[in-house]
């Protein structure tokens, strides 16, 4: 059986590994638009500060790949599907390739808005290696000073974080009323935001932006409350956008992400979708958790290993962001349910917050901020626990 791979992050590339961890026959093919291996996007941050040299952020080397059998395609694009004959267009070679099961991780773009001023410079979002070597070039090249980082989201926080390192002045803006709204309460984000600030780090919430001001480079923006602020830079993560482009052009049904069933098939039973590129029970999920769960699953499908059927991905963030340690399991916000027994603990001079939310005698979400183990909750959410011992470890 041949497998064709239309993309090499996370998604695309642990459907390969779970495939060829369970079977050594399959012809696996890797086909991918980006220039480098698989790499880590979690520190691109870090790449852009040149903290990290590329060869840190690549995770396997082109000898990891042969060990394995499972080829790889650099710089060449996908631009058609064939369906019926089961091959793809490979628009850079202009040649078609055969396939038997086919796996789009074609993955999402930046959600990008020119508020009312496209076209000037000094606007960027960072996605990839590409964005981050240009958005260092602009910095030198153009004495920047003051930057904006329109989302206060896990990559605006940490993206506004690294670039202090490089002497600028940076300010978080969040149209929210208060940071990271999908996983933290009112409460740990306020504290949140008060490590930031004690980072030098200015935030802005509950406000939006509505102009980028500038006439052929940015100069600063103007908010919605009339505000204007001065900014040499400004670098949009706000958010993405599945790719999708390909599906709808090759007839696979498509929504805001491309709709896949429970064994993440879209409407072709031979073409599969999974990471930030799918649509599930309406939804968009984007981020890596899920992004690893759909894949394995695609992969033990593809393979015939009775998966059991996908449900959605329990949001689970672990992460040093800023420097601070954090996890979030589950939702925060049926915190205020009767049923709902919380258990916290804060201290705000340490930076220290954690909050187990507990109905039916089980775990149900869990905030924990700063020092401290999580093993015990990222183990038990959704099991029953024992209450006193919860709390035990809350107060650890």
């Amino acid at each position: 059986m041949k497998i064709l791979i239309i993309g090499n992050g996370i998604a695309g590339q642990t459907v390969a590994e779970e495939i060829r961890k369970n079977n050594s026959d399959y012809e696996i093919n890797i086909i991918t638009k980006e220039p480098y291996l698989y790499y880590s996007r979690i520190f691109l941050p870090s790449y852009l500060i040149g903290e990290k040299s590329l060869d840190k952020l690549i995770l396997h080397s082109i000898e990891w790949y042969k060990n394995r059998n499972i080829s790889v395609e650099l710089n060449k694009q996908i631009d058609q599907i064939d369906r019926v004959n089961k091959k793809l267009h490979v628009l850079e070679d202009d040649n078609w390739i055969n396939y038997d099961k086919l796996v789009i991780a074609s993955g999402s773009n930046a959600r990008i808005l020119h508020f009312g001023n496209p076209n000037l410079k000094g606007v960027f979002s960072l996605r990839n290696v590409a964005d981050a070597d240009t958005i260092r070039n602009y910095i030198n090249k153009n004495n920047v000073k003051d930057v904006l980082v329109i989302g206060g989201g896990l990559l605006g926080i940490e993206i506004g974080f690294n670039l202090r390192d490089l002497q600028l002045n940076v300010t978080i803006c969040e149209i929210a009323p208060y940071l990271l709204p999908r996983q933290l309460d009112r409460g740990t984000s306020k504290l949140l935001q008060k490590y930031l600030e004690s980072k030098n780090l200015e935030i802005l919430c509950d406000v939006a932006v509505e102009k980028i001001l500038g006439d052929k480079r940015v100069t600063g923006i103007k908010l919605k409350n009339g505000m204007e602020r001065k900014f040499d830079m400004i670098i949009q993560q706000m958010g993405i956008i599945p790719e999708i482009s390909l599906a709808q052009k090759s007839d696979i049904q498509a929504e805001k992400g491309i709709i896949v069933n429970e064994y993440m098939q879209t409407n072709d039973p031979d073409i599969y979708a999974v990471g930030d590129c799918i649509q599930f029970n309406g939804r968009i999920w984007g981020i890596i958790p899920a992004s690893r769960e759909q894949s394995k699953l695609a992969a033990k499908h593809i393979l015939k290993l009775n998966p059991e059927k996908y449900q959605g991905t329990f949001w689970n963030t672990r992460l040093k962001i800023a420097g601070i340690n954090l996890t979030c399991l589950g939702s925060p916000e049926e915190e205020d349910k009767e049923e709902t027994k919380l258990i916290e603990s804060v201290d705000e001079e340490k930076f220290l917050c954690r909050k187990v939310r507990i109905e039916d005698n089980q775990i149900k979400s869990a905030i924990l901020l700063g020092p401290g183990k999580d093993n015990f909750f990222v183990k038990n959410l959704g099991k029953e626990v024992d209450f006193d011992e919860v709390k035990k470890k809350v107060y650890e």
